[in-house]
């Protein structure tokens, strides 16, 4: 299932890629469903490149209070294998779920564009899920629809939010 969001962040294309890419630990304290981002991972394999890894934890609050006797919010995570490409503003993703990490596959490329009032961020992305084994065989086209259909609606707001956040965070900087 496709995945696109796009969004205008009023600063400038260098303040918005950099800030994305480098300040993802700070931005999630303005991320009210994110606990913490840690980096896991970084490297520089060319002067204009950069890969990491984030971890996302995602806050208790997340975790429907009666679900919390049954699921330990730690464990409502993902991991952000992203390859940044400053030379032409953007950065290739991928997704890992914290859990059935084999069954869902989540990856795309984000883009940052000039525009007048600031900096256009679009995402691209897809989702797919594969649960052949888990549902009944003559269920699993409809159900896989029905649950990619609703995880896609998920994250799409959380991208929205993001760019928020990073547009809070940098509003901040400037204080």
């Amino acid at each position: 299932m496709l995945l696109s969001v796009d969004n205008i962040v009023p600063f400038p294309i260098a303040d918005v890629f950099r800030g994305m890419r480098d300040q993802m630990p700070a931005i999630a304290e303005y991320l009210p469903n994110i606990d913490s981002i840690q980096i896991l991972e970084e490297a520089d394999p060319a002067e204009d490149e950069r890969t990491l890894v984030n971890r996302w934890n995602a806050a208790a609050t997340e975790v429907p209070v009666m679900a919390r006797k049954f699921i330990d919010p730690s464990s409502i995570y993902w991991i952000d294998h992203a390859h940044w490409f400053e030379s032409d503003w953007h950065c290739d993703w991928r997704l890992e779920m914290g859990f059935m990490t084999e069954r869902i596959k989540t990856s795309g490329k984000t883009s940052f564009h000039e525009v007048p009032r600031g900096t256009e961020v679009r995402i691209r992305g897809e989702l797919s899920l594969d649960l052949k084994g888990l549902v009944p065989g003559f269920v699993v086209k409809k159900a896989t629809a029905g649950v990619e259909s609703f995880v896609v609606k998920l994250l799409k707001p959380n991208f929205q939010k993001t760019n928020d956040a990073l547009t809070r965070y940098l509003q901040d900087q400037q204080s």
